[in-house]
């Protein structure tokens, strides 16, 4: 897992989620080894509510987003974090200083202020961000 272990609390963007409650064919693999770190104790984890927002916004059968939900309150090792003042204060100075999207701010401010060591995501334009570690999933493939 080209060293995601190591950090032992990660942050966790929405696609993962996406991705893996849908099944995509393509990133379904890399994101179950994540989800396996997790069940195996190996690695912890955080991601804000807007994950939930994110994963749950996709036009699905009732019971596709049902399992959805279910998947979050099971998921082990997995901390969701609701949005704060703190983070509503950290997002916002991310948005000005590197412009990134309001949910793409939320997830970072959520991690670093939780004391992630990095952050695990599909979009490589978050890179640019100097405040923790930003984990691309082609990355660790």
């Amino acid at each position: 897992m080209n060293g995601i272990k190591k950090f032992k609390l990660v942050g966790l963007d929405s696609n993962i989620f996406i991705y893996l409650f849908e099944k995509n064919p393509e990133f379904i693999k890399i994101c179950q080894v994540i989800v396996d770190l997790l069940e195996k104790d190996q690695i912890q984890s955080v991601t804000s509510v807007v994950s939930i927002i994110e994963t749950l916004s996709f036009p699905s059968p009732l019971k596709v987003l049902k399992g959805i939900e279910t998947g979050f309150k099971s998921m082990p090792n997995l901390t969701i974090i609701d949005v704060d003042q703190g983070i509503a204060i950290e997002a916002a100075k991310l948005r000005r200083k590197y412009g990134f999207r309001t949910p793409d701010a939320i997830q970072l401010a959520t991690a670093k202020l939780n004391r992630a060591k990095a952050f695990v995501t599909n979009d490589e334009r978050l890179k640019a961000y100097q405040g923790l570690k930003v984990i691309a999933l082609a990355d660790i493939k």
